[in-house]
C-alpha cells in the first residue's frame, strides 16, 4: 500500500482537445483556473493517447488505465465505436449515437461490454461511494446524466457532490469522481477546432472547474483532493471529402446485414478505415488467403482480391492486417505503406506476451514505413529487438505516429477488432458507415500524427501533489497517479503507471 496524500480525486475529461490548443489558451491567460492546477502541480503538454484516436476504445483506456487487447484473458473489450463480434451465434455489436443525443441509452452498454478482466478506477477502490456525472463508462460509480446536457450542468454537479452530497444520495462528498464534458467534441465536428464557439467550451470548462475549486475551497476539502484533467484525442481537418457508395457498389461488394447474416463487408472510414469481412461465416474472421481470393455474394461477380482492392480506395497510405497464426500472446502483424510513387513497401510488427509485458519489435525491409530513422531517439529503436510500450513511448514521444509499434498489436488482438485497418492521415476523410455515406465534416480525430495523438494531462489541487512539468507521459498513466495518490494499488491489468 502506498502513502495515502489525498482523500478525494476528480478526474475531469474533455473530449477532443489538443495539447497545444489548451496549453496556449493557459499561456494567454483565458484559462486560469486549469492554468493554477498546471502551475502548482503537475502538468505535461506531451501526452500520447491511444490508437486508433477514436473516442471509443480512448475513452475506456483512459477510465481503467488499460488498453484494448485479447479481452477474453486480458484488458479492455472495446476496440472502436462500431464492431462485430465475432461470437456464436454472431452480433453485430453497437451502432452508437453521439453522447449529446443519447442521455441514459446505448452508450451506457459499454460498461457490460468493457468485460471482467480490466477495472474502472472505481473498481479499483475499496469504497462504493463513487460519482460519475455525465461519465459513460461508469461501472462501480453512481451515474448522473445531467439535465440539461450542457458542460456547465455537468462541472456543476461535480462541485454540488461536495457542498450537497445528499442532493445526489451520498451521506459525504465521494471518494472518486469523474465527469466527461462531450460538448467540446460535438462542436469541434461541427464547427472545427479554429471556432470561436469550440473555443468558448473549453472556457466554459475553465469556468466549471474554477467554480469547483472554488466549492472545494470553501468546504475544506480542497486541501485532501486531486484534480485531474485529461483528454481522450486531439483532432484535425482532413484535405478532403470523398463518397466511397459508388465504387462499393460498382465492385460488388455488399452491405453485411447482421440479421439474415448475408453479405460482404461491414466497414466505418474516416481518415482511418475499419474493414470486416466474411469468414468460412460471419462468426470468423477472414483469413490473408480468404481475403486474396474473396467470394462475392452477388452472382455474376469474380472474386476479389480485397487487399488490392482497398489500395485503389483514394489515398489509403498504410494498411495493417492480422498473420493467420496469431495467439493472444505472440504473433505478427503486417504493415504495408504506399509512397507517392505508388509503390507499396511492406513492414511487419511482431509482439509477444500481453498487458503490461507486452513487447513489440519493428521490422521492415527496404523502407522505414514511420520514419523513425530520421530521429536519433526514435532511430535507436529500429534494432529488430523486442521493446516494452515505455520504451516505444521514450523513443517516438516527439515524432508522428508516437507508439504505433506498442498500439497496433493491442488493437489487432482483440476478436472485435476489423480484418483490415487502412489510413489516409487525413488526406481524405470518407464519412461511410455501414454501407452509406453519412453527413460528415472535414475536422475529425483518428490518425496517428502527433496533432491527434496528443493531449493536455494535468493533476492539481492539494499541494502534497509535487509541482513538476512531464517532458511526456501516456494517457493510462491518470489513473495509477490518482491511485498512487490514493494510496491504492492499481489492478494487474493496468499498464499505465504513476507519474506522482
Amino acid at each position: 500500500m502506498n502513502r495515502k496524500r489525498v482523500n478525494n480525486v476528480i478526474l475531469i475529461f474533455i473530449d477532443d482537445v489538443r495539447a497545444g490548443h489548451l496549453f496556449e489558451l493557459i499561456e494567454n491567460g483565458k484559462a486560469p483556473n486549469i492554468a493554477k492546477l498546471a502551475r502548482e502541480g503537475i502538468s505535461c503538454q506531451n501526452c500520447v493517447t491511444s490508437y486508433p484516436s477514436i473516442t471509443f476504445p480512448s475513452y475506456s483506456n483512459l477510465i481503467t488505465g488499460s488498453y484494448s487487447g485479447y479481452y477474453p484473458k486480458e484488458g479492455s473489450g472495446i476496440p472502436e465505436y462500431h464492431y462485430l463480434t465475432r461470437t456464436d451465434p454472431p452480433s453485430e455489436g453497437s451502432r452508437y449515437p453521439k453522447i449529446i443525443n443519447c442521455g441514459a441509452g446505448s452508450l451506457y452498454k459499454l460498461n457490460k461490454q468493457l468485460g471482467p478482466n480490466c477495472k474502472t478506477i472505481f473498481e479499483q477502490v475499496e469504497d462504493e461511494n463513487h460519482f460519475s456525472s455525465c461519465n459513460i463508462v461508469s461501472r462501480g460509480s453512481k451515474l448522473i446524466s445531467p439535465s440539461p446536457y450542457t458542460t456547465e450542468v455537468i462541472l456543476n454537479n461535480v462541485a454540488k457532490a461536495f457542498n450537497h452530497p445528499s442532493e445526489f444520495d451520498f451521506s459525504k462528498p465521494p471518494i472518486v469522481t469523474v465527469a466527461y464534458v462531450p460538448y467540446t467534441d460535438h462542436l469541434m465536428h461541427l464547427k472545427g477546432f479554429d471556432h470561436e464557439d469550440y473555443i468558448n467550451e473549453l472556457l466554459k470548462c475553465d469556468v466549471g472547474i474554477g467554480n469547483i475549486i472554488k466549492t472545494l475551497k470553501e468546504t475544506g476539502y480542497y486541501d485532501s483532493t486531486a484534480i485531474g484533467i485529461l483528454s481522450d484525442h486531439g483532432n484535425y481537418k482532413a484535405k478532403q471529402l470523398y463518397n466511397l457508395e459508388p465504387y462499393f457498389n460498382e465492385i460488388g461488394l455488399m452491405q453485411y446485414n447482421p440479421k439474415k447474416g448475408t453479405g460482404d463487408f461491414d466497414a466505418v472510414l474516416g481518415s482511418v478505415g475499419f474493414f470486416n469481412f466474411r469468414g468460412i461465416d460471419w462468426h470468423h474472421h477472414s483469413t490473408i488467403d480468404e481475403m486474396k481470393k474473396y467470394k462475392l455474394s452477388m452472382a455474376g461477380k469474380k472474386d476479389l482480391n480485397l487487399i488490392d482492392t482497398i489500395w485503389k480506395i483514394p489515398g489509403v497510405k498504410y494498411m495493417y492486417y492480422r498473420d493467420d497464426d496469431n495467439t493472444p500472446d505472440k504473433g505478427t502483424i503486417h504493415l504495408k505503406y504506399r509512397d507517392e510513387k505508388d509503390i507499396i513497401h511492406e513492414a511487419r510488427i511482431e509482439f509477444e506476451g500481453h498487458g503490461k509485458n507486452q513487447k513489440t519489435s519493428y521490422i521492415y525491409d527496404d523502407l522505414d514505413i514511420y520514419g523513425y530513422e530520421n530521429n536519433e531517439q526514435s532511430a535507436s529503436l529500429l534494432d529488430g529487438k523486442p521493446h516494452d510500450i515505455n520504451e516505444w513511448l521514450e523513443g517516438t514521444n516527439h515524432v508522428d505516429f508516437p507508439m504505433i509499434i506498442d498500439q497496433i498489436p493491442r488493437y489487432l488482438k482483440n476478436p472485435r477488432s476489423c480484418d483490415i485497418m487502412v489510413s489516409t492521415l487525413g488526406e481524405y476523410s470518407f464519412g461511410f458507415e455501414h454501407g452509406e455515406t453519412k453527413p460528415s465534416s472535414r475536422y475529425s480525430h483518428d490518425i496517428c500524427l502527433r496533432k491527434s495523438m496528443i493531449v493536455p494531462f494535468i493533476i492539481g489541487g492539494t499541494l502534497d501533489i509535487p509541482s513538476k512539468e512531464l517532458s511526456y507521459c501516456k494517457t493510462t498513466d491518470m489513473v495509477p497517479s490518482l491511485l498512487d495518490l490514493l494510496g491504492e494499488k492499481p489492478h494487474d491489468s493496468v499498464v499505465g503507471k504513476s507519474v506522482i
